[in-house]
């Protein structure tokens, strides 16, 4: 197993990312995506790859103009907003058909 140590800064501008627009609709996108197609952005922990680093960072800059601070910001925010909204769908009861009288 291996341990990537971050800084603060770094984990900060994730945790300030997270709740942006344009990353609750990245990961919003990716909501539907199967295991296996999520396994080619992102390790089994969720650790984001390069590809997906370069992705999400080249569709932020496009949607905001922006820049993150630090490389793999964007798509470690959009990893933390798609586990966050997997788990509130996982807990969110659903119906079907006509409620029960």
């Amino acid at each position: 197993m291996s341990v990537t140590v971050l800084s603060p800064a770094f984990d900060q501008s994730v945790t300030a990312l997270a709740d942006h627009p344009v990353i609750t609709e990245m990961a919003t996108d990716l909501l539907g995506a199967t295991p296996d197609q999520l396994s080619t952005l992102m390790s089994a922990d969720g650790t984001p790859n390069t590809r997906f680093i370069a992705l999400a960072n080249d569709r932020f800059t496009e949607r905001t103009g922006d820049h993150a601070p630090f490389l793999g910001t964007v798509a470690r925010a959009v990893a933390a907003r798609l586990a966050e909204l997997r788990a509130t769908e996982d807990h969110t009861p659903r119906t079907q058909g006509p409620e029960p009288r």
